[in-house]
């Protein structure tokens, strides 16, 4: 009896694995978040087919999603406005995801209800991609160096680079994990203010994900080098200020000292001379003779 039911198990295997290889379908789709999915299934061979039924695998019991018969189509209430069938047959058959999210991320089962077969099943698994930025950040460092970030966050790992590297050195890049399962990829250069071309440059950022489907980007001007200013770091400022007053505080002093000594040239030191007649004119002073 054991015997028995090993080869029934092993005979029920290899159909249903033979039935999975009639389905013509693509077994992965990928789709960025937002946009629209599309999944198609279709026997490769004609069949009795009374009803094909999508499925979303979930742990425990696949949910339906949507039916469709010779008496029509129906998309179960949960998933109306979200699902719609795209083709509509009982050979070739394919549903649509409106807006995809993180939520409708799984595989999905068709099920051709053949007679007397029985079901015949494809399977599909959708993979929903995130992409959010990118940003470009400005932080000026001093009168001759600046530095330019591009950030983006994505699932998978976004590319971060930049369209204009002519003037730009000294990239880093740098990635963090979040807990959602999305990375932000940083991509940091320095801008060198001699190295800016005599006309305005537009400096630009392109993101994209590994699996492509997806490019943005964000640019900003760069002015020509003559026309360029770079803000003085306040420390700067500071030891500039510094020496201005020190310089005047100087000036000051060296101008007081000029101004006396220039005072004491003009008063010489009496000689000896000046000094007896000033005694003499002391000891006898003249009186005016009174008029007669």
């Amino acid at each position: 009896m054991v015997h028995v039911n090993s080869y029934l198990s092993i005979q029920l295997l290899f159909f249903t694995e033979g039935f999975s290889q009639l389905v013509r379908t693509q077994q992965v789709v990928t789709a960025t978040l937002g946009e629209d999915a599309v999944l198609t299934c279709e026997l490769m061979t004609p069949k009795n087919v009374r009803q094909v039924t999508w499925q979303k695998v979930t742990t425990g019991a696949n949910e339906n999603v949507a039916t469709y018969s010779k008496r029509g189509s129906n998309v179960n209430l949960c998933f109306q406005g979200k699902v719609e069938f795209e083709d509509e047959g009982l050979q070739n058959c394919s549903i649509v995801i409106r807006g995809v999210s993180r939520g409708d991320e799984s595989c999905y089962k068709c099920l051709f209800n053949t007679f007397p077969e029985g079901p015949i099943s494809g399977r599909t698994c959708l993979h929903v991609n995130e992409l959010y930025g990118p940003s470009l950040l400005i932080t000026q460092t001093n009168n001759s160096h600046t530095t330019l970030s591009c950030s983006a966050t994505g699932r998978p790992a976004p590319i971060v680079t930049w369209d204009n590297t002519e003037i730009l050195e000294n990239s880093t890049r740098a990635n963090v994990t979040h807990l959602n399962g999305t990375v932000t990829v940083t991509i940091t250069s320095t801008l060198v203010a001699f190295s800016l071309p005599d006309k305005d440059t537009r400096v630009g950022c392109v993101v994209s994900l590994f699996s492509g489907g997806v490019t943005k980007n964000v640019s900003m001007v760069i002015p020509a080098r003559t026309q360029a200013s770079f803000p003085v770091n306040s420390t700067v400022i500071v030891a500039v200020m510094g020496s201005l007053c020190f310089i005047a505080v100087c000036c000051g002093a060296a101008v007081a000292l000029w101004f006396k000594l220039r005072n004491t040239m003009r008063s010489p030191n009496p000689t000896a001379h000046d000094i007896e007649q000033e005694e003499l004119s002391t000891l006898n002073p003249q009186h005016d003779e009174p008029e007669i």
